[in-house]
């Protein structure tokens, strides 16, 4: 198996990792927004902490996220960012799922510090 060129790899890197800033923009954005909503209403009458109330923001982020996945990964295939062209036998090397890996950690720290 050919080792992938250091290109292939920040492709690579770049197309994994473009998805979560969006999901860590769209995670944080709604988490922040229905965790401050349930407390200060349900967490109101409820008499429910404010870690009571982002523990269920973080419920109904979790769940957009599921929704929302498959939209957000629409829109980065439309970006046209350029394929790393892996083969499958290069994509099982662990260098490619490092960067891969890296690049999902980077975007969705990014994302969530956006969000």
């Amino acid at each position: 198996i050919s080792e992938p060129s250091l290109r292939s790899l920040k492709l690579h890197m770049l197309n994994q990792g473009l998805p979560f800033v969006g999901f860590g923009i769209m995670d944080n954005a709604i988490l922040i927004w229905a965790g401050d909503q349930i407390d200060v209403s349900l967490g109101v009458m409820l008499g429910t902490s404010t870690m009571c109330a982002a523990a269920v923001g973080n419920i109904i982020s979790d769940l957009a996220g599921v929704a929302l996945g498959t939209v957000i990964e629409d829109l980065c295939a439309k970006l046209g960012l350029p394929a790393a062209r892996l083969t499958n036998a290069q994509r099982q090397l662990r260098n490619v799922r490092f960067a891969g890996q890296l690049g999902t950690a980077i975007g969705l720290t990014i994302g969530c510090i956006i969000g």
